[in-house]
């Protein structure tokens, strides 16, 4: 390839579909790696087998690593080494053929899950102490340690949840509940939580691949919190529905989602967990409540 290319993994993911497209808008021309056939796209790419890459590395400046195994359901005994081997070892693996092909720049998509945090009264900076309490967050947490080792330029992104047109996990399920015309018990939450949307983190990291000087580590935010009262409104408010919001108190829900066994649930909606965004001379191209809307309309067309 005669062009310097970007190669990015997991193209054909949520956020890699985005980032692809990101980089092209921007002149780039990014080689997306996936593990099933998909047009446009180099396949067989697998995180536990990744096998030789030279023939797609060589001739690359940057590497975008978003591929990973994310919070499936998990045996307990063997979680760690599965996310091991799939968010640590493979990253290893993905540096080192990277580095012998010559590329000089390693984006990393990792996660403020390395915190360890549920939720806090603090706004929480970029040099906190990490204390992951997840497999997956330890894996993340090792893969950055790892990438330490490098000769390579290396960005490392630290990111909270990701929303936006068919996002996964409890995002979609949270739309899905928005989009219905029941009343719901979210007037008066209270919280506030550090998000990013799809757009703006395709368009950080598009940043940083063209970035003279890019940043080492990035806690990475819209610059704008939400909390669940004013998601739940400006969804509703995209929708054309009415805002049919009622306060409910807290300790129901908490001791709800206490016997459901699935204290996230309360921890998303009503905790707040707030990170303070690294300032690296990138401004988010959507605020928070266009990315909302975005959320609903590419949902429904």
């Amino acid at each position: 390839m005669e062009q310097p290319h970007i190669v990015v993994t997991g193209a054909s993911g949520f956020i890699g579909t985005h980032v692809m497209q990101a980089l092209v808008k921007a002149g780039e021309y990014p080689v997306g790696l996936c593990r099933k056939p998909t047009p446009g796209l180099v396949d067989g790419f697998d995180l536990t087998n990744m096998g030789d890459l030279s023939k797609v590395l060589t001739g690359a400046k940057t590497v975008v690593h978003c591929a990973a195994r994310v919070h499936t359901k998990e045996d307990p005994k063997t979680a760690l080494d599965d996310h091991r081997l799939a968010n640590r070892d493979a990253t290893q693996d993905l540096m080192q053929q990277a580095e012998a092909a010559g590329v000089q720049h390693f984006i990393f998509m990792s996660t403020v899950a390395v915190y360890g945090l549920d939720k806090s009264d603090q706004v929480i900076s970029l040099d906190h102490p990490t204390a992951p309490n997840t497999a997956y967050g330890q894996a993340k947490l090792e893969a950055e340690e790892i990438l330490q080792s490098t000769n390579m330029t290396v960005t490392i992104l630290r990111v909270p949840q990701v929303y936006g047109p068919h996002a996964p996990g409890l995002w979609r399920k949270f739309v899905k509940l928005c989009s219905s015309r029941y009343p719901l018990p979210f007037d008066f939450a209270g919280n506030r939580r550090s998000m990013i949307a799809v757009q703006n983190l395709a368009d950080l990291i598009r940043h940083c691949a063209q970035s003279k000087t890019p940043p080492k580590m990035v806690l990475a935010t819209d610059h704008d919190d939400l909390g669940t009262t004013r998601i739940a409104t400006q969804l509703r408010k995209a929708m054309g529905q009415p805002r049919r919001l009622f306060p409910a108190p807290k300790p129901v829900f908490k001791l709800a989602a206490q016997l459901l066994r699935r204290p996230y649930l309360y921890e998303q909606l009503f905790d707040t967990l707030q990170f303070e965004p690294t300032e690296c001379g990138w401004v988010p191209p959507l605020s928070a409540d266009e990315a909302l809307a975005l959320s609903v309309a590419k949902k429904a067309s």
